[in-house]
């Protein structure tokens, strides 16, 4: 788990293939996928969300009817598993080739992001 100035923080990672305990650490991780390819994403969690609902949101950096540089892209929520209270794994596809930024909101204060990451989508 990443540190930062001795505390921990919740993280996005990405990759082209599901996440396993080999794919986790492994070449496969990156940021620049091809469109209609899945972006697996790991959202990683040190402290426990205690209504275990998370929000995520993707924007499109720059997109189509773009509102202050940003259009959304896509949102979901989801309910944290009781057995999985420290991450959520998934995967979505976008067909447009852009910038894009992942937005993680717990639902216990779903105005502070607790982590977000950018990924790329070109041809």
């Amino acid at each position: 788990m990443p540190y930062c100035y001795g505390r921990e923080k919740s993280v996005i990672l990405f990759n082209k293939y599901p996440f396993t305990e080999d794919t986790i650490v492994s070449q496969s991780n990156t940021n620049v996928f091809k469109p209609g390819e899945r972006v697996y994403y790991l959202i990683t969690l040190p402290k426990k969300v205690k209504t275990q609902m998370l929000l995520i949101q993707v924007l499109k950096i720059g997109g189509e009817g773009e509102r202050l540089g940003y259009e959304l892209a896509w949102g979901k929520r989801v309910k944290l598993r009781t057995e999985q209270p420290h991450y959520f794994s998934d995967y979505v596809v976008f067909n447009s080739a852009g910038a894009y930024a992942m937005r993680v909101y717990s639902r216990d204060n779903p105005t502070k992001v607790l982590t977000s990451a950018y990924f790329y989508v070109r041809n």
